[in-house]
């Protein structure tokens, strides 16, 4: 009895709109479902752009500056004697020569004083400054993924049924490069659907995850021969 009312009403006026409102409704559930986790990507993709800003500006802050150094190397103390008597003196070491070293080392700690002569230095001049990333980089590597850990998105952990990682990191040491000294931080990440997920079933998509990536460049900051602190990269464009 129930089928029969049940054809009945397909065939009629009335029942001609079930299919139609169905079909309304499933639009409007798939809007609704984009709307959400799409804004979602969006919000959570934000997220990993600060994560990836402090992995990059972290590597950049792990580099070491250098220094070329010309260094007088004063005078030693040495008798000086005369017919009738010797006295303590001052004799000159030679002349100025260069030294290059890691600048906290050399002047921030007073290093360059180890050359000097037993009278005390004549003095030094900075000739040249630079940055390196030592150890091939090995340490703007290891800063890079610990601030990346610190700063992951939630939304984009294992338990969040997501995934986050750092895809790259190319760090720009080469003097002749535009992009010298700075690093680049490149990551991909990806959220678990909260919506949209149900289309794998009814239309066999794959939209159980929604990813994503980012990219960072971190530029080193460091002072010139003047004591005037800048910028040395020449280009921003490590991202481009």
């Amino acid at each position: 009895m129930g089928g029969l009312y049940l054809k009945d009403l397909l065939t009629s006026e009335e029942g001609s709109i079930l299919p139609i409102f169905a079909v309304v409704i499933t639009i409007l559930f798939i809007i609704m479902a984009m709307a959400v986790d799409f804004g979602r990507q969006v919000l959570v993709s934000e997220k990993l752009k600060m994560a990836t800003d402090s992995a990059a500006n972290a590597a950049a802050f792990s580099a070491k500056r250098y220094v070329r150094v010309e260094i007088d190397p004063g005078r030693y103390e040495d008798l000086c004697c005369s017919e009738h008597k010797c006295r303590r003196c001052c004799k000159d070491c030679g002349e100025p020569f260069e030294v290059v070293g890691r600048e906290d080392e050399l002047i921030e700690q007073k290093g360059y004083k180890k050359y000097c002569c037993s009278c005390g230095c004549g003095g030094f001049n900075i000739l040249e400054r630079w940055v390196e990333y030592e150890d091939n980089g090995a340490e703007a590597r290891t800063a890079a993924q610990a601030y990346f850990d610190m700063n992951r998105p939630k939304e984009m952990t294992s338990a969040a049924g997501g995934e986050s990682y750092i895809s790259s990191i190319e760090i720009y040491d080469n003097k002749s490069s535009n992009l010298y000294p700075s690093v680049v931080v490149r990551a991909r990440g990806e959220i678990k659907t909260l919506m949209l997920n149900f289309m794998d079933k009814m239309y066999g998509s794959d939209l159980t995850h929604l990813d994503t990536s980012k990219c960072s460049q971190g530029g080193t900051f460091y002072y010139d021969v003047n004591n005037q602190k800048h910028r040395a990269a020449k280009s921003i464009e490590g991202c481009e």
